[in-house]
C-alpha cells in the first residue's frame, strides 16, 4: 500500500468535501453553534474550520458550505506565517466568509506570547480578541488554540477572558470528534464517522489548505499553499511598479 491509498489523499479534494457536506446532511445532521443543550430529534453536528494555510481555499469553502445551507465557524489567526490577516486581499477573503453568514472567532497562537499560565493566556487572549474585532468591525466570542500541546490543552475551562473555549473538556466530553490535522485523519475517517448512526452529536475540524482541486501528498498541499502566496506577492511587485512610474530592472 503506498501512501496515497494509506493516508486517503482522494479524501482531500474540494469536489470530496462538497460530497462529505451533502453525506452530513442526508445522514440529519444539524449544523450547529458551539450550544451544549441537545437539539430534539437531531443529530448536532459542529463544522470548524482553524484557518491555517489559505484565505482563498478556506473563501471557497465558504461558498460551498453556503451554497448547501450550512453555517460553519471560522478561526482566524492574526500571527500566522502563512497569511497576513492585514492585507487588503485577505482581509477581503475573510469579509466574504463573514458575508456569507459564517461564524468568525480567533485562532489563538499561544506560542507566540509564550503563554505559560491562565492569566497569561487571558491577557493574551484579549489583546488578539480586540484586534480582530476592530479589524473585522464584530464581537468575537470563541476561540481554538493553534497548535495544541498537553499544556494548552490542560486549560480547558470553557471561557477564558470571555471567550468561549472550544477545546473546553466540556465540549470535548459532549461531542465526538474528527480531524484532518496535518492533512489526513487523525483519529478516524470523517466518510465513516458520518455514518455512525450511533453519533448524536460531531465536532469536525478541517484546515483549510489540507483541501485542493486534486489529490496529492499533504506536504505538497501546504507546499502549493506556499508557492501561490509567492507567486501572488511577486506579482504584486511587478504589477505596482508601472502604475508607480518605476522601472522594474531584472537581469536583462
Amino acid at each position: 500500500m503506498n501512501n496515497a491509498e494509506k493516508y486517503r489523499f482522494s479524501d482531500f479534494t474540494l469536489a470530496n468535501y462538497q460530497s462529505l457536506l451533502k453525506l452530513a446532511l442526508e445522514q440529519g445532521y444539524v449544523f450547529s453553534d458551539y450550544d451544549l443543550s441537545p437539539v430534539p430529534d437531531a443529530r448536532k453536528i459542529i463544522w470548524r474550520h482553524d484557518v491555517e494555510f489559505s484565505v482563498h481555499i478556506a473563501r471557497k469553502m465558504a461558498q460551498i458550505e453556503s451554497d448547501l445551507g450550512i453555517v460553519a465557524h471560522y478561526f482566524v489567526q492574526i500571527h500566522s506565517e502563512f497569511y497576513n490577516t492585514f492585507e487588503r486581499e485577505i482581509l477581503d477573503l475573510i469579509l466574504g466568509i463573514k458575508s456569507l453568514g459564517h461564524k468568525i472567532g480567533l485562532h489563538f497562537d499561544a506560542h507566540f506570547w509564550g503563554v505559560d499560565s491562565k492569566d497569561m493566556l487571558e491577557s493574551c487572549l484579549n489583546k488578539d480578541k480586540i484586534i480582530l474585532e476592530e479589524l473585522l468591525d464584530l464581537r468575537v466570542t470563541s476561540f481554538s488554540f493553534h497548535n495544541t500541546t498537553p499544556q494548552l490543552l490542560a486549560m480547558n475551562d470553557l471561557y477564558y477572558a470571555g471567550l468561549l473555549n472550544v477545546y473546553a473538556k466540556e465540549i470535548r466530553d459532549t461531542f465526538r470528534y474528527c480531524a484532518d490535522s496535518t492533512g489526513f485523519w487523525r483519529y478516524e475517517r470523517l466518510e465513516e464517522v458520518l455514518q455512525d448512526n450511533t453519533i448524536t452529536n460531531l465536532q469536525v475540524l478541517t484546515h483549510d489548505g489540507m483541501w485542493q482541486e486534486a489529490a496529492m501528498a499533504p506536504r505538497q498541499r501546504v507546499f502549493k499553499c506556499i508557492d501561490g502566496r509567492a507567486d501572488r506577492v511577486k506579482s504584486l511587485y511587478d504589477t505596482s511598479l508601472p502604475i508607480l512610474g518605476q522601472l522594474n530592472i531584472d537581469n536583462e
